[in-house]
């Protein structure tokens, strides 16, 4: 096989790969938000070489289609929606899901500032159904692991 047609060969191989990583990568996005270093951990898992995912995900921060501060309020929201916590285990998520502190922090208190009525009525509800269900006690308990202070 003469060079220029390797070359053609070994070029047009890794721009497939390429394509490929970056199009995974919006296949898992399109499922539901990421954090980068959540989908970083996902492309790695694939099996994708670290330049590849680097440019991959370099590109979709420019599209605008991965954001860290946009999964943080998603993620915020979904959580006190579906299973109520207090800010500290929130924070404590996020991190794990590889959101810097300082982001963390910050989108975990500007979401409470912002949204603290409907936040207010979420865990006044979710008191509520904890007394009834297991009493005042145990529902005390089980707030306190979760975080969530009701003044």
């Amino acid at each position: 096989m003469p060079i220029k047609e390797l070359m053609d060969f070994h070029g047009f191989f890794f721009y497939y790969y390429r394509m490929t990583c970056y199009d995974k990568a919006l296949s898992l996005l399109a499922i539901r938000e990421h954090s980068e270093a959540e989908l970083r951990n996902k492309l790695i898992a694939k099996g994708f070489p670290k330049k590849e995912i680097d440019e991959a995900i370099k590109k979709l921060l420019a599209e605008n289609f991965l954001s860290d501060s946009r999964f943080c309020n998603l993620f915020i929201r979904s959580r006190l929606k579906k299973n109520p916590e207090g800010k500290s285990i929130l924070i404590m998520r996020l991190r794990q899901k590889g959101i810097s502190a300082e982001l963390a922090k910050n989108s975990v208190d500007s979401y409470f500032e912002e949204n603290s009525d409907e936040i207010n009525e979420i865990f006044n509800s979710y008191s509520q159904k904890l007394i009834t269900k297991k009493g005042e006690e145990k529902a005390k308990l089980k707030l306190y692991q979760k975080g969530i202070k009701l003044y």
